[in-house]
């Protein structure tokens, strides 16, 4: 058998030290970053697939984003909601009490509560937007800041100043998601209630009794205050409804990207206990190519003739 050249084998454990330093460096690389490779061109073929997933990845974060900012606007506007129905059942029960009790002196106090809790609720803001003003983003939808304005603002452009359309949200998941419905649509009746009240309780004196065609009214208004009641916890639960819908598309949403997630983990990340297995083995073989090494590094004519 023809002898290997020393020189030879020396150029080869030299070559398997520099490849075993290489795989040593790159194994070390990948379980600090827990990445395949530092950048796209590391992955070649896989580079498209790792943009496109990132990219439906940021988009379904930031509609996740803003579906929970939603979610966020729409409990505010159930809790107004729920203020200006609560406004609407103590007046008739204050009306009922007046009637019961045939006194009537406190209900323009009673009056006067109601009206300014409706209309704190409906004019509400969210990040210092108007919830109840449509598309209108400034201002205040309701503009009579006092019950005793009410006779003088009959038109809906006096009480109500709002944008043509409602707000509506779109997050990219098929239909928009309405976000309100306008003051006007919600209290339009419980005004007209506020309105007729006020005008009874300053048009006579009513008090202590009240007489035969006062209780007629205050019938009349209680009535009323049915119909307005019922338009207000209607607009509730509409808003219960969108606030359901868009939690639901959060839960959908937030599925998704943790799928995009995983997809693009099993496409650009490592398994690290596979790479620390590799490791373990690439630095027992470089160990071991390195002392054969050093041993062939040190050998000479002269060691043999000693």
């Amino acid at each position: 058998m023809k002898p290997i050249p020393s020189f030879l084998i020396t150029t080869l454990a030299r070559s398997d030290l520099t490849r075993m330093s290489n795989s040593l460096y790159d194994l070390q690389r990948q379980t600090a970053s827990n990445n395949k490779a530092d950048d796209l061109k590391g992955y070649g073929n896989e580079a498209g697939r790792i943009i496109s997933t990132r990219t439906a990845i940021a988009q379904s974060t930031a509609r996740v984003d803003a579906a929970n900012k939603l979610v966020s606007r729409l409990e505010i506007q159930d809790t107004a909601l729920g203020l200006a129905a609560s406004a609407a059942a103590q007046l008739k029960q204050d009306i009922f009490t007046a009637l019961s009790s045939d006194n009537g002196t406190f209900l323009a106090d009673q009056l006067e509560t109601a009206f300014k809790q409706v209309t704190q609720a409906l004019n509400t803001t969210y990040e210092g937007a108007a919830l109840f003003a449509g598309e209108r983003r400034d201002g205040a939808p309701v503009q009579v800041a006092e019950v005793g304005d009410l006779p003088a603002a009959q038109a809906t452009g006096t009480l109500f100043e709002e944008s043509t359309r409602p707000q509506t949200v779109d997050l990219g998941v098929g239909t928009p998601v309405p976000v309100a419905e306008k003051a006007s649509t919600i209290a339009r009746g419980i005004y007209t209630v506020f309105r007729n009240l006020f005008d009874l309780t300053h048009a006579t004196a009513l008090g202590n009794p009240i007489t035969a065609d006062q209780r007629t009214e205050l019938l009349a208004i209680s009535e009323g205050i049915d119909g307005a009641h019922k338009d207000i916890v209607d607009a509730q639960g509409r808003n219960g409804d969108a606030q359901s819908r868009v939690e639901r598309d959060v839960v959908r949403l937030t599925a998704h990207a943790d799928l995009l997630t995983k997809h693009l983990g099993k496409i650009a990340e490592v398994d690290l206990a596979e790479v620390a297995m590799k490791l373990s083995a690439t630095q027992t073989q470089y160990q071991a190519i390195a002392k054969v090494f050093a041993q062939i590094k040190d050998m000479s004519l002269v060691n043999f003739l000693t």
